[in-house]
């Protein structure tokens, strides 16, 4: 089974604020915001029969802990003063809690991709402490069975906790609290890498027996992995002796080492150094920081200054697991540091992932050196070919169906959310069919936990990644899992924001995380606080063949359809700012994305696209006769059909319907 990341209630100091026998999850903390609603629930646990009595403001409820252990009262916040209050739980007080705006924020690492490294998200870090917008981030935790404690604390928006936020939810959180001038707040339980599955609870995800098969054959590929990968490296260390590829004594580079510059991936077996500078803020020194490196498939050791400061071992090096270490307040002053990485690997193919990251800082792949202090021969022949084989990514716990669910979802039932923002999707395009039904399943299992069947509930849809293709038949998963999101709008209370603007075609995570939130945040402010504001993209509700050509007639244009400018180059990577030349599919049409298949069942891109009112007339002297029509359907689109609000259309796919 899988092991259980969380602490007994006696244990959780920082997970369970305790109050003689009675205690409550650590959402009921110092600085909580709890959900301006009719009904707002405080629970938590108890003797059996204990009696409680909860203060807030001017109201007061009482309850009797049941011979579950468990007891709740319910409070009206709906017209409450914002200003902070006093919770007050038997003895228990807890301080500065205010009535605001709580939602929940989930998914995968483009929710959970912190501020700083967002576009503008320096700049957001330097604003002065904003008490109104606040952060309760859900420590990781998983478990095989549902949990009640949560481990987290209540964070202001400053300085000090920027680094710590949610992107996407701080974006939503910021527009939201200016438009309504109300607290808001973001409880983050995300997790990088995680599929939908992970999410769900066991039932929710019983009715559907593919998910349920791959959940089972995942348990069992966790079970068995040790088993696997304790006899590939015995195998290996057998073939590395028997072709003198062992390490070597572990000693730091004189001063005669011959230094080479050096970029990208390390080719070749045998112990080489790499060596580069980082520059520490004030800040850093004295908070300590994290150098994160991503997966290297090699054993290595770092060192700054001289000093080790993390090694990882051949066992964690074959597993392909993430490499990073806590630097403590204090080890290193501010200023500048010599930072080397040793690597050892025998076979013929170091890594060298891109960009190192020390703290607030980015390692590029800019002033790297390579010293090379040992050097296999290359493999071939019978060495090649009885060189036992890597196992690739070890089994994650975390990615396991409904453990997330166990651990980072279910302890916060039933706390009251005025909505979810939920970013998750690249763990399952891969595998897109059906998204859509388990997604739905998903949002309506979560609504009735939550005890509020009408909980809004906004996502992102996947925004542009990949390679423009040549050729519109060549869709790409990611065309069909934005398709698949969609089903999930066929719920009531739902939205979702169109980003396929803002991706990036190397980088799996845009920079831009302001845009994302703040649409979301125009879904929120229309449909839940009735914001007469545009808010949803356009989107396609018919397409109707006028000869050899098709006019598609749009929902919520705001004012008409326009077309936006084309960028003179794609964003390969924001991170390092590198670029693709843009090559325009329908050059001499107004709209780029466009394209009509024939009888015969082949696409080809638009001649002509061009705006008509709401509506945008498409033609393709290649299809004479079209019989349906593709807009934004590939996995980076480069379409540039707007409404005059400035959303994107939505992608599509319709049947070209006669007259």
């Amino acid at each position: 089974m899988m092991k259980k990341y969380f602490l007994t209630v006696a244990a959780m100091c920082s997970g369970v604020m305790a109050l003689a026998a009675v205690t409550v999850p650590a959402i009921f903390s110092d600085g909580a915001v709890l959900a301006r609603r009719e009904n707002v629930p405080v629970f938590g646990w108890g003797a059996p029969g204990e009696k409680v009595t909860v203060k807030f403001g001017s109201q007061t409820r009482q309850a009797v802990t049941g011979t579950n252990g468990k007891w709740e009262v319910f409070l009206n916040l709906k017209n409450v003063s914002t200003t902070p209050q006093e919770l007050r739980i038997n003895d228990l007080v807890i301080k500065d809690v205010v009535a605001g705006e709580v939602f929940l924020a989930s998914g995968q690492s483009n929710m959970a991709f912190k501020v700083p490294r967002a576009i503008g998200g320096a700049e957001e870090c330097k604003l002065p402490q904003n008490r109104n917008i606040r952060f309760f981030k859900v420590e990781t935790a998983y478990a095989d069975e549902p949990v009640s404690e949560l481990r987290g604390k209540w964070m202001y928006a400053e300085s000090e906790t920027l680094p710590l936020f949610t992107a996407v939810g701080y974006f939503f959180a910021k527009k939201l609290q200016q438009t309504l001038n109300v607290p808001v707040a973001i409880v983050d339980s995300s997790l990088s890498g995680t599929p939908l599955e992970g999410w769900m609870s066991k039932e929710s995800v019983a009715p559907f027996p593919e998910t349920v098969n791959l959940g089972k054959r995942r348990l069992a590929n966790l079970k068995s992995y040790p088993a696997r990968l304790k006899k590939f490296l015995n195998a290996t260390a057998v073939w590395e002796k028997k072709y003198h590829r062992t390490d070597i004594p572990v000693k730091l580079p004189s001063v005669k080492a011959q230094w080479k510059p050096h970029a990208g991936n390390v080719s070749g077996g045998g112990v080489c150094w790499l060596r580069n500078r980082i520059v520490l803020s004030a800040r850093d020194a004295q908070n300590g920081f994290r150098i994160s490196l991503g997966r290297i498939y090699a054993p290595i050791q770092i060192f700054i200054d001289g000093k080790k400061v993390l090694e990882g071992n051949v066992k964690k090096a074959w597993s392909n697991s993430q490499f990073w270490i806590d630097i403590r307040p204090g080890e290193f002053t501010a200023g500048t540091h010599e930072v080397l990485v040793r690597y050892w690997i025998s076979h013929d193919r170091m890594h060298m992932p891109q960009p190192f990251r020390f703290g607030s800082y980015s390692i590029d792949g800019k002033g790297w050196e390579i010293y090379w202090e040992k050097r296999f021969p290359k493999c071939a022949g019978e060495m090649l070919k009885t060189r036992p084989q890597p196992l690739g990514n070890a089994p994650m716990a975390e990615r396991q169906w409904y453990c997330l669910f166990n651990a980072m979802i279910h302890p916060l039932i039933p706390y009251r959310f005025s909505g979810v923002i939920w970013y998750q999707g690249e763990g399952n395009a891969s595998r897109y069919a059906n998204y859509g039904n388990v997604f739905s399943a998903m949002i309506t299992d979560w609504r009735k936990k939550f005890r509020n069947e009408s909980m809004p509930f906004y996502f992102c849809q996947l925004p542009s990644f990949m390679l423009p293709a040549a050729d519109p038949a060549d869709c790409g998963n990611w065309a069909y899992m934005r398709k698949e999101q969609t089903e999930a709008l066929k719920l009531p209370h739902t939205g979702m924001a169109v980003l396929t603007d803002v991706g990036e075609c190397r980088d799996i995570h845009p920079l831009n995380k302001k845009t994302p939130g703040e649409r979301l945040a125009l879904l929120a402010l229309a449909q839940i606080y009735g914001k007469k504001i545009p808010f949803k993209s356009p989107v396609a509700v018919k397409a109707v063949r006028n000869g050899s050509s098709v006019k598609v007639a749009f929902s919520h244009t705001d004012g008409g359809l326009t077309a936006a400018a084309f960028p003179e180059k794609l964003p390969k990577k924001k991170s390092n700012n590198t670029t693709l030349p843009l090559i325009r599919r329908s050059p001499n049409a107004m709209l780029e994305g466009f394209a009509l298949c024939g009888t015969d069942g082949k696409w080809f891109w638009a001649d002509k696209a061009q705006i008509s009112g709401n509506m945008v007339e498409v033609s393709c002297k290649q299809v004479p006769s079209p019989v349906k029509i593709r807009y934004n359907w590939t996995s980076f689109p480069l379409g540039n059909l707007f409404s005059k609000a400035g959303l994107p259309a939505a992608p599509f796919e319709l049947p070209a319907t006669a007259n």
